[in-house]
């Protein structure tokens, strides 16, 4: 280096702004000095950075006046802060935006009056390839669908990894008619079958999507539409859904519902109903089936087939089911310390708590400590759940019949309805859903209902009706051979101390 002027090892850019200021040092006094960084070339073009003190020296007896300089490389630290920067604005796996950057770079756009188009991105079943082939394959995976992005995009979109298998992706539109032509290049192009570690994996996504200032000029509202969205396609099993505001509707009432559930839950806001089950030809009392129903302060009252849908939805319906199974436990235990005769009470059991290890010791457990019999109890499952065939759910069911809790299949005809699972389920009962017992009078619907009982008396499982209203379809529906009936023809579900009244009074009769 000797020799040779610094100016040439002082990147290009900044040449001309270094000589000026050391320029200016020369002619100023001898305590002036000035600090600063500075890109400096090495080896190769490789680009240092370089903190930089210059002062003025004064001449000396065997010296003239000189700018001495000392320099410290902090190319490292520069490294380190830029790498912060970029973690601050970007994903460290797929190299795209962050939320926080893609939030950043819409607010510093050139022009606000761009329209856009908002895209959330889904992987299905991401989760099932991640257990399956290891994470590091599902890295592999999210950095290709970025990559396949990236290409597909116009150079002035923004793309963006939120976290998980999401993407998000802001694309400007010069009309509002290219939007879903162009979301349905993107799910082509994106689940087209990935080769990764030799292995040929066919991906499917979900895209929700919004539309900017259409449905909001706040980009995190347009985020959580395009999101609410996408979960509104996944539940309806649709490539892509546009948001719109019933969507957003359906979202805040499900997340008061859940809100308010789980309050009801911890204090036991809930409540339970009984409705009587009969023996058609003897009009004799057989049973009752649990309903479970909740008026909330706010929402009022919400129909269990709302509240147990979202229970199942949010992992509720596990504490669901307990909490209504123990309410009726306990009251069957006061009737019996009372000595009424008790008949067996059936509870609806959820699809996903059913195929629970822990369920048949929590119902026993829960037996045992009240000195219940077991028959007292009886379950109800949903054909969704009958079609389950995994070990744990034969094993329960098989578990409960040899303990005495006898099970019945609930809504037979509305969902799976088929020989096959129900010669290989040990049930008791089948329970002949209300929708075709007020339609007998139709020769269509009657014929479903022969074929259901018949169905039933081939493999010995008696029947169940519900919804019975009429004298005219109690008496059809036995002389079909339909064994028990429930519905607003016997009585309407009562609460617990409406039954209690009805035990006194037959025993006052008797």
């Amino acid at each position: 280096m000797l020799g040779i002027s610094i100016f040439e090892f002082i990147h290009a850019d900044e040449r001309h702004t270094i000589e000026a200021l050391l320029a200016q040092l020369r002619q100023g006094g001898q305590d002036d000095a000035i600090s600063l960084s500075v890109r400096m070339l090495g080896p190769e073009n490789a680009v240092h950075w370089v903190d930089w003190t210059f002062s003025n020296l004064a001449a000396g007896a065997e010296s003239a006046d000189e700018i001495q300089g000392v320099g410290i490389d902090i190319t490292e630290q520069v490294k380190a802060k830029n790498h912060a920067k970029f973690l601050t604005s970007f994903d460290s796996l797929t190299g795209l935006l962050n939320k926080d950057g893609l939030l950043e770079y819409f607010g510093r756009r050139s022009d606000p009056a761009v329209l856009y188009g908002v895209l959330f991105i889904d992987c299905y079943r991401f989760r099932l390839i991640n257990e399956k082939y290891g994470y590091e394959f599902g890295d592999l995976m999210l950095i290709e669908g970025a990559h396949r992005l990236q290409n597909l995009l116009p150079e002035d979109a923004l793309a963006c990894r939120p976290g998980a298998d999401d993407f998000i992706v802001l694309l400007p539109l010069a009309d509002r008619a290219e939007l879903l032509p162009f979301v349905q290049q993107l799910i082509d192009h994106y689940v087209e079958p990935y080769w990764l570690a030799q292995e040929k994996i066919s991906p499917s996504v979900c895209v929700g999507i919004s539309v900017y200032p259409d449905d909001s000029t706040e980009l995190s509202s347009l985020i959580q539409h395009a999101e609410a969205a996408m979960f509104e396609a996944k539940q309806q099993g649709l490539p892509f859904r546009v948001y719109h505001e019933d969507i957003h509707s359906e979202l805040t009432r499900r997340l008061e519902i859940e809100q308010g559930l789980r309050r009801a839950l911890e204090q036991n806001l809930l409540s339970v109903v009984l409705q009587p089950k009969y023996q058609l030809s003897t009009q004799q009392l057989i049973g009752y089936e649990a309903l479970t129903r909740w008026y909330d302060d706010i929402l009022g009252n919400v129909p269990p087939d709302v509240f147990v849908a979202v229970a199942e939805v949010v992992n509720l319906g596990k504490k669901l089911d307990c909490w209504v199974i123990k309410a009726v436990l306990q009251q069957l235990n006061q009737w019996q310390q009372a000595g009424y005769n008790l008949h067996p009470v059936a509870v609806n059991i959820t699809s996903k708590h059913f195929a629970d290890p822990s369920l048949f010791s929590f119902i026993m457990h829960e037996l045992q400590a009240l000195n219940l019999p077991p028959a007292c109890l009886q379950l109800e499952i949903t054909e969704g759940v009958a079609m389950d065939k995994t070990a744990t759910t034969l094993k329960n069911v098989k578990s409960f019949q040899q303990a005495g809790i006898k099970i019945a299949i609930d809504d037979f005809g509305t969902g799976y309805s088929s020989l096959s699972y129900l010669t290989s389920l040990p049930i008791d009962y089948i329970k002949i859903d209300r929708v075709f017992v007020q339609a007998l009078d139709n020769e269509n619907n009657l014929s479903l209902v022969k074929a259901m009982l018949a169905m039933a008396q081939a493999i010995s499982v008696e029947v169940i009706a519900e919804g019975i209203e009429t004298e005219a379809q109690q008496t059809q529906l036995a002389a079909l051979g339909c064994q028990f009936g429930q519905g607003y023809l016997y009585a309407k579900p009562a609460s617990f101390k409406d039954v209690e009244q009805h035990f006194l009074g037959m025993i006052n009769q008797g």
